[in-house]
């Protein structure tokens, strides 16, 4: 079902009714509060500077889509697919993305902070400037993940192997490992974050 002059809300009735997905559908500078769009397929569907207030994204699948200056408040994203979908300059912040399976895709300048990524999905995922301040990346699976510039500070990373990701460009202080950091293992770092590591492990580095 193409959409391209239709408004969400109609579009989304109309997905229901019949095959609950969503093509070329472009939103500007809307506002939406508590709309369930849940279980949907959205693909090459653009949304810019729209504002997204606890909406049901659960189980709902992206491919080819775009997301850019929007902010997605108290949004559920849990279990829910991306393709080659793209977030720039967003704010997500404390939304819930547990579980979801995450692939080929590029975000950036987006923030994430206290966001919820337990027993998530990654591959070929790429970064870049993004905020993850004290997000949950527990038990996720991480497979050519880049890292540009992200700030990782209080990020509680247990059970989540890193090996083959590099985080030099990063900032990490803070982080939350289990206690023989592991999750590390290789993984690169700069020679700067060493001391980090090393607080972590309670190792005290004299000058």
């Amino acid at each position: 079902m193409r959409v391209e002059e239709m408004g969400l809300s109609d579009a989304l009735a109309r997905a229901r009714e019949e095959d609950d997905q969503l093509s070329h559908l472009t939103q500007l500078r809307q506002e939406w509060r508590g709309l369930d769009l849940s279980e949907l397929e959205l693909r090459d569907c653009h949304f810019q500077g729209c504002r997204l207030i606890d909406c049901d994204f659960s189980g709902a699948a992206f491919y080819h889509c775009l997301f850019q200056g929007c902010q997605m408040v108290q949004c559920r994203f849990g279990d829910s697919y991306w393709r080659d979908t793209a977030l720039l300059e967003c704010k997500a912040e404390g939304s819930d993305f547990r579980g979801a399976r995450i692939r080929e895709c590029g975000w950036k300048d987006t923030l994430l902070r206290y966001a919820n990524f337990n027993e998530s999905q990654w591959r070929s995922v790429k970064l870049e400037r993004c905020d993850l301040r004290e997000i949950s990346l527990s038990s996720a699976v991480v497979k050519e993940l880049g890292l540009e510039k992200v700030d990782l500070t209080g990020a509680e990373l247990f059970r989540t192997p890193l090996k083959g990701t590099d985080l030099s460009r990063c900032t990490i202080d803070g982080i939350s490992l289990s206690a023989s950091c592991g999750e590390l293992k290789g993984a690169r770092i700069a020679p700067h974050q060493a001391a980090v590591v090393a607080r972590i492990l309670g190792i005290h580095v004299t000058e």
